[in-house]
């Protein structure tokens, strides 16, 4: 016999409450379905927190790669699969926080552009 089906849970938007400048919060962790509550509210986060989380998590990402590269090249390790792996996680890290930098930049001008 077959299990009956259960109805797919509807993604939700978590409710965004931008904090004042100054003030503190405490950083989150991701987003998932099943973390967010029966509100769909999430604990509070600045978007400089987040941004500041991202980008020092993509400089510790090429510096972990040169520390396996370097390993590597000295005949400490013997992987090659898992060194080019590190190097490609850094350069992804690196990408993407260089886009956020382009969009952020972006939207800057537009903005700029508005107003008159």
């Amino acid at each position: 016999m077959v299990a009956p089906l259960r109805p797919i849970e509807p993604f939700v938007i978590p409710k965004i409450e931008l904090s004042r400048p100054g003030a503190t919060a405490a950083p989150s962790a991701p987003l998932s379905p099943s973390a967010l509550g029966a509100t769909g509210e999430t604990s509070e986060s600045s978007f400089s927190d987040k941004l500041r989380e991202i980008v020092h998590s993509a400089n510790e990402k090429p510096l972990a790669g040169q520390q396996v590269s370097d390993d590597y090249a000295a005949g400490k390790q013997n992987d090659l699969h898992g060194t080019m792996i590190s190097l490609a996680q850094a350069d992804v890290s690196l990408r993407l926080v260089a886009n956020v930098r382009n969009r952020a930049i972006e939207a800057y001008r537009e903005i700029m552009r508005m107003g008159g």
